[in-house]
């Protein structure tokens, strides 16, 4: 069965799903757990006017607004010390198929923000897509570092090895510690179905691979 990426399992939400949250110096706060701590650029929290302004922008975008896009990216140029418009920026535009501007939404997100496991995430989720399956290997894994308990980046990365970079035990260990740190509900049902299905797999080449005398 193939594996939807992270970011197809709630088409037409997923802008949402990675940026919704409260702004923070320099972060997010994404999904149920924060990205991280504020960024060398600035350590002080946004006041609250600004977060409300950001939070009528999100809503804006929720509901399709034509102009809303636009407005955040004047908000996101009058604020570059915040990642949270970046990601939110970046996610557009992968999802208008300018995978060229998203990248570079997310790479200004990483130097904002040092501790910004989404963005990482994301330039992943672009590796992946585009072929290029080393550099989303480290990107999860980055993502992995900074946010241990990001769950997304454990899904697609788990993606990653069980059907691009074959690694079967690598992919069942991640689909194992998304599960862990609580994973989207809709979605644990079929990983668990796949984490049974790795593990029979697994356990066979490992049963193989004694019988033929290999270490």
């Amino acid at each position: 069965m193939l594996r939807p990426g992270w970011t197809d399992l709630k088409p037409g939400v997923v802008l949402m799903v990675l940026a919704l949250g409260a702004l923070s110096a320099g972060c997010a706060t994404v999904g149920k757990a924060p990205v991280g701590a504020a960024s060398a650029a600035t350590t002080e929290a946004p006041s609250p006017e600004l977060q409300s302004t950001y939070d009528a922008l999100l809503a804006r975008l929720q509901s399709t607004d034509a102009t809303a896009l636009t407005d955040l990216e004047k908000f996101s140029a009058a604020h570059p010390d915040l990642a949270g418009p970046l990601l939110t920026l970046g996610l557009a535009r992968a999802r208008a198929g300018d995978e060229a501007a998203a990248a570079d939404c997310f790479q200004r997100a990483t130097r904002v923000c040092s501790s910004c496991g989404p963005a990482w995430n994301e330039l992943g989720v672009l590796g992946r897509r585009q072929g290029r399956f080393a550099d989303a290997e480290q990107a999860y894994l980055r993502s992995i570092e900074l946010q241990p308990d990001f769950a997304p980046a454990y899904y697609n990365l788990a993606v990653l090895y069980e059907l691009y970079i074959p690694r079967p035990e690598l992919a069942l260990q991640n689909y194992e510690r998304y599960l862990q740190v609580g994973g989207a509900e809709d979605a644990s049902a079929d990983v668990e179905k796949w984490v049974a299905d790795l593990r029979r797999r697994v356990g066979t080449t490992a049963k193989t691979a004694r019988t033929e005398g290999t270490p």
